[in-house]
């Protein structure tokens, strides 16, 4: 067994610049045990989407269990993103209804509206920052658009409740004051969602919680608790993992001149701006699995119940895939087959949405304010080994 303590994900210098020790992982050790994270990580293409493909082997029963422990919102029932088919399939098809081409495309109009009043605020400062400013507030206050709730509360306790449980996955180093914040925010995030869908049953509207409580596919329909896993997911997933997407996106294009000019002058462009910053800087860099059996891979036999990170990140920087990955480059051949929003199964549902918003997000921040530029030459990431996004972001029209 392979034990890499030079690998250590929780390091600061790690969260930085990570890039440099995947490719070594990759070339090395592309199966390897991480202490520090009592784990198995995975980090070549190819045996990344492997365990996508394969949930008899790598499970995604645990995902919840690692990442929130005891702040799931709805631990009574699997959530959708830890299930295995065929349960999962059942409830993913029930859920497709609420994420179709149609319905995506008809809500275009709304979510253009939501940004432009966000960027109507930003723009009355003669510098701000583009993340907490802007981009944090993009995903949160669309998603309160799509689940037909208060746009208000989405800029409020919608953000409040996703930046807590984003800790979750840290729980145990952290002090016991912000653990019971965390525990508030998570009620709170029950209790408001339970209200909305009681109320959608009796006075349906057009909105995604609607769309989820009439679902019906087989004769079946969903469960109380089975909408309130799924509606609690959608505003974690939708409000967090965007607004990174749209950060990182837009620093790209900062590092990238002729890339930017090229999307400034042919709009069309921005969705491969954002197609490519999945690539090249994935904003969720590992997804949490579950050998079920013992695994043999590259010399290493990971061990029955073993705890194991796909790493995507590395994975969509592998050589034998990418040519050239190190480099941002929205004309690469195959871009698309990045493992950004995962693969089988467990492909992301909201996958046209985030790549709607996100795009949507930059496009419009570039037409409103065409010399927007950075205030400082360099940027600092987010303090975290599973989220990456940029930590702060200061710009100026």
């Amino acid at each position: 067994m392979t034990t890499a303590v030079d690998f250590n994900p929780l390091s600061p210098e790690f969260q930085q610049q990570p890039y440099p020790l995947y490719k070594q992982a990759r070339d090395e050790t592309p199966v390897r045990f991480i202490e520090a994270l009592n784990a198995w990580g995975i980090f070549r293409y190819e045996d990344c989407a492997y365990t996508f493909k394969h949930p008899e082997l790598f499970s995604a029963r645990d995902f919840i269990a690692n990442a929130f422990g005891e702040f799931d919102p709805v631990p009574e029932v699997p959530s959708i993103i830890a299930m295995d088919p065929p349960e999962h399939t059942r409830l993913r098809k029930l859920a497709n209804v609420a994420f179709t081409p149609k319905v995506i495309r008809g809500m275009q109009d709304r979510i253009e509206k939501v940004i432009g009043d966000l960027l109507d605020e930003a723009q009355q400062k003669d510098e701000f920052d583009f993340v907490s400013d802007f981009a944090a507030y993009v995903p949160v206050s669309v998603t309160a658009e799509i689940l037909g709730v208060d746009a208000v509360l989405g800029r409020g306790d919608f953000k409040r409740w996703t930046m807590d449980l984003i800790k979750a996955p840290s729980r145990t180093a952290l002090p016991a004051d912000e653990l019971a914040q965390m525990k508030r925010s998570v009620e709170e995030l029950r209790a408001y969602f339970t209200d909305q869908i009681a109320y959608r049953r009796k006075n349906p509207g057009n909105d995604l919680i609607s769309a989820l409580v009439h679902a019906e596919e087989e004769n079946q329909s969903l469960t109380e608790t089975e909408i309130l896993s799924l509606v609690a997911l959608i505003q974690f997933g939708g409000s967090e993992t965007p607004s990174h997407l749209i950060g990182t996106s837009m620093w790209e294009l900062f590092q990238q001149p002729g890339t930017r000019a090229r999307a400034q002058a042919d709009p069309a462009l921005f969705s491969e701006v954002v197609d490519e910053t999945m690539r090249h800087q994935s904003p969720v860099h590992f997804v949490f699995q579950t050998a079920t059996q013992d695994i043999a891979m590259h010399g290493e036999t990971i061990p029955a119940d073993s705890l194991v990170f796909s790493f995507i990140g590395s994975a969509n920087r592998d050589e034998r895939v990418f040519e050239n990955p190190d480099t941002f480059d929205i004309d690469r051949p195959g871009k698309n087959k990045h493992l950004g929003f995962a693969r089988g199964a467990h492909y992301c549902i909201g996958d046209m949405l985030g790549k709607l918003m996100c795009g949507s997000a930059v496009r419009q921040a570039l037409q409103r304010m065409p010399a927007l530029h950075p205030v400082e030459p360099d940027m600092e990431w987010m303090p975290s080994f599973w989220i990456r996004g940029p930590k702060e972001l200061r710009v100026a029209p």
